[in-house]
């Protein structure tokens, strides 16, 4: 049963259409890799899962329930979150500030909450640092832990997203480029943290130029060209179609 089902979503800014009636499915636990040259609509058809923007035609269901409508913020609380090609961690905010302010916006807060129900208010703040510290630790991070935003090289910012992400205790992780800034003896380590992160059940969406990276994470990949799909299967499938081929060269 899917986790996440898109039937012919479609994306278009300003009258022109960047994503065409595409349909896919995604497991829980599952791998999935999205390819294909530059302008293929790729990122795009991304922030329509995520709902950064908005749908043209076409529907998204996920855990059983429509979120094609949905803002961002209330697909992030029923599971579904999103890192960027650019990175957007908080620079003026310590690494674990970066960590507990994702946890808690995991929650939901108002004032109404913070100053009549203290008590669960103290219970959940006491449940989100120890997370973060929990997610901090499996990525070998807590050393960086007082260190500013602003002060991380380019794959520890790429990390910080992901936990970021983590501290939401997701079902789906969308990942647009997520080894753009990464420092090459840090691409490993990154491929095994997602890969860990995949074991859990966690099912992944990956927009990745790095076809080697997609080799090694996704079980299945999907190539798009001018917004629509044109192949789909493992990667050792993909990348011998013809269609793919004429794609990339052109």
């Amino acid at each position: 049963m899917s986790l996440l089902a898109a039937t012919d979503v479609s994306v278009a800014y300003g009258g022109v259409r960047a994503v065409s009636d595409v349909s896919l499915d995604l497991a829980a636990g599952e791998s999935l890799g999205l390819i294909g040259p530059n302008g293929a609509g790729k990122s795009s058809f991304l922030a329509a899962l995520g709902g950064q923007v908005a749908l043209a035609g076409g529907s998204i269901v996920f855990d059983g329930h429509e979120i094609g409508r949905m803002p961002p913020y209330r697909r992030a609380r029923r599971g579904i979150t999103r890192t960027f090609q650019m990175t957007s961690e908080f620079p003026r905010m310590t690494v674990f500030e970066n960590l507990v302010t994702a946890g808690h916006g995991a929650y939901g807060a108002s004032l109404r909450t913070v100053v009549l129900r203290r008590r669960e208010t103290r219970r959940a703040e006491e449940t989100v640092t120890a997370r973060a510290w929990s997610v901090l630790d499996r990525f070998e991070m807590s050393h960086v832990a007082d260190l500013y935003g602003a002060e991380l090289s380019g794959g520890q910012r790429r990390l910080v997203e992901i936990m970021r992400c983590l501290m939401r205790e997701p079902k789906v992780l969308l990942l647009d480029e997520p080894m753009v800034g990464v420092a090459p003896h840090l691409v490993e380590k990154l491929i095994a943290d997602l890969r860990s992160i995949r074991e859990e059940g966690i099912a992944l969406v990956i927009v990745e130029h790095a076809l080697e990276v997609v080799q090694e994470l996704c079980e299945r990949v999907v190539v798009m060209a001018l917004g629509r799909p044109i192949a789909s299967g493992s990667f050792e499938q993909v990348v011998s179609d013809p269609d793919v081929q004429a794609a990339y060269v052109g």
